[in-house]
């Protein structure tokens, strides 16, 4: 490569640094925390939804487990079925139906930004512990808009899996 040609180039990459700034100045980074009207839901949604929730804690729990022998970024979020234990700590193999691809990279960089903290405070010589199995799961980071999620109007929202609107509060 010339010296003009990489001047011509680096003239090109300096101008497209300018129009993204100049872009991302107009943007606003925003969180929605919406909480589900579970009373017009069918029993369909209903299932659908426990269902995800579930889904989710056995996805952490079997990465939990996982990261005892494994590294966390090892762990492949395309696996089907996960291993975990009943009610009465017999082995059980569960088939993940309703977590979709991006929630379940959400759940995995949650685990992964929690040992980060984790790492952060005994650096600075705070007490922690290890991370621990969960017996329910709350929340699902929804990460791309148009594909997790969709906003139809100001009471309704769509979510990946789900065929019909779901309205929220």
């Amino acid at each position: 490569m010339t010296e003009e040609e990489r001047l011509a180039k680096n003239n090109r990459i300096r101008e497209k640094v300018k129009q993204t700034k100049q872009k991302r100045k107009s943007q606003l980074c925003r969180v929605f925390c919406v909480k589900i009207d579970t009373s017009h839901l069918n029993e369909k949604q209903k299932l659908h939804m426990k269902m995800l929730f579930v889904e989710a804690k056995w996805l952490y729990n079997n990465a939990l487990t996982f990261m005892k022998d494994h590294d966390v970024n090892e762990y492949d979020t395309k696996i089907q079925t996960v291993n975990g234990l009943d009610k009465d700590r017999q082995p059980v193999t569960h088939e993940l139906q309703y977590l979709g691809s991006q929630m379940r990279q959400s759940i995995i960089h949650g685990i992964k930004h929690s040992l980060k903290s984790l790492s952060t405070l005994k650096k600075h010589n705070h007490k922690i512990g290890a991370l621990r199995y969960k017996s329910d799961y709350k929340s699902i980071n929804l990460q791309q808009y148009g594909v997790t999620y969709r906003f139809y109007d100001d009471s309704h929202i769509g979510f990946q899996g789900f065929k019909e609107r779901i309205r929220i509060r």
